[in-house]
């Protein structure tokens, strides 16, 4: 078999026997060589065959392209990949001639196959370098895809940052813009709040002044009036006054006829005996004033209420034992004291008791501020006590009896000054 049939140079026999030298013997191992391959005598039939491919000895070596197609995973952190391990040296060949000399040996099929072992393993060496080195620049193009890839990310990942950071600074100077515009609306919108609550305060000053000097210009007109009065009834000019029954009250009309004043209807008389005085004070304050009011509420209690101490007693203190200030009852305790009187003479000392102090109130208003005024202040007083006895529905007898026998209709003589 020639040198160029085996395509084996000079670099690929120092592969192969390069380390022979320290084991065997030189002159024959040499002589071997030169029967392999430099010796130009053809082999035994057996050695003319074609050596034995790579593809079947290994299997098809992996290509380079196949490599290269190997699909690369993006990903950030790529894992490392554990490197294929090495495979196991194979052991080297020995001769053994089985005690042959060397002609018998190099012309036995034992040598014919040795050489073909020693080739497939030189064949074996050489495609395994050559995968290693196409596995090396496999790894290279891999490493450089990858630190490539990183990098576009790397770069893709800073214009992220770098485009946030950007809007995070756009939203902080709008936000900022419109803190400032309503910072701005609430400064100005409390500005305007305190001026309206200023405006307030200076008109509710303002109405409070308007109010006490009108209540002073009424208290000092009373005063005056008053004085006046002293003043006629010192010189002896007091009006003479009408009073019915000589300041007595009338006896019991027709109208309490079969009226009976039990527990509900003591009730409800308590409440618009009461509903007579705030109504009667409410419209005598719009004259003089709250405090004169109230002091000539007070003072005719005071002075009927001691003949009567059966009906007004309890119901007319509070609970210091006092006048309260605006001549208050207790409606509670005032019924509880129309019930407790006997029964047949019930009907009469609540009519007398609640006529003579109505009756007193009214005398007062007219002596204070004139027929006129008095009737202006009566009418506007039993209007509204009409309709609210009407809308509360107090029991129709009871109401017919109260206006005619408990409300008097005493008023000065008609020679009266026209001035009062």
């Amino acid at each position: 078999m020639a040198d160029d049939d085996l395509l084996l140079d000079a670099s690929d026999l120092a592969d192969i026997f390069g380390t022979e030298d320290e084991t065997k013997s030189g002159e024959d191992f040499a002589k071997s060589i030169e029967d392999l391959f430099l010796s130009d005598e053809p082999d035994e039939p057996e050695a003319e065959a074609e050596p034995p491919s790579f593809e079947s000895v290994f299997g098809a070596p992996p290509a380079a392209a196949a490599i290269a197609a190997v699909p690369v995973v993006r990903a950030p952190a790529p894992l490392p990949v554990e490197p294929e391990p090495e495979p196991e040296p194979e052991p080297e060949l020995v001769e053994d001639r089985k005690g042959m000399s060397e002609e018998e040996w190099r012309a036995s099929s034992e040598y014919a196959e040795f050489k073909k072992q020693v080739i497939a393993r030189h064949l074996r060496q050489k495609a395994l370098d050559e995968t290693r080195k196409q596995a090396a620049v496999a790894a290279a193009a891999r490493a450089s895809e990858e630190a490539a890839q990183l990098a576009a990310q790397q770069a893709e990942e800073n214009a992220r940052l770098a485009a946030a950071q950007a809007n995070a600074q756009a939203a902080a100077e709008a936000e900022r813009r419109k803190q400032e515009l309503l910072d701005k609306y609430k400064a100005a919108k409390a500005a305007t709040i305190a001026q309206r609550a200023q405006a307030m305060v200076d008109g509710q000053t303002q109405a409070a002044d308007q109010a006490s000097a009108e209540e002073q210009a009424k208290a000092d007109k009373l005063k005056g009036y008053l004085a006046d009065l002293k003043a006629k009834v010192a010189a002896g000019g007091m009006p003479q006054l009408s009073l019915g029954a000589k300041a007595m009250a009338p006896k019991l009309s027709d109208a309490s006829q079969g009226l009976d004043l039990d527990v509900a209807k003591c009730k409800a008389l308590a409440n618009m005996f009461e509903e007579t005085r705030m109504e009667l004070l409410k419209h005598v304050v719009d004259v003089i004033g709250k405090k004169p009011a109230q002091a000539m509420m007070k003072k005719t209690l005071a002075k009927v209420a001691k003949p009567h101490l059966d009906v007004f007693g309890r119901a007319a203190v509070d609970p210091k034992n006092e006048l309260r200030v605006d001549g208050q009852l207790d409606e509670d305790k005032l019924a509880r004291a129309i019930y407790a009187l006997p029964a047949d003479v019930r009907l009469a000392k609540v009519q007398k008791a609640f006529y003579e102090l109505v009756e007193m109130r009214f005398i007062a208003v007219e002596l204070g501020l004139g027929h006129r005024t008095k009737a202006q202040v009566l009418t506007k007083t039993l209007n509204a006590l009409e309709a609210s006895f009407k809308k509360k529905a107090h029991p129709a007898d009871l109401v017919k009896w109260y206006m005619g026998d408990v409300v008097p209709s005493t008023s000065l003589a008609d020679s009266d000054d026209p001035g009062y």
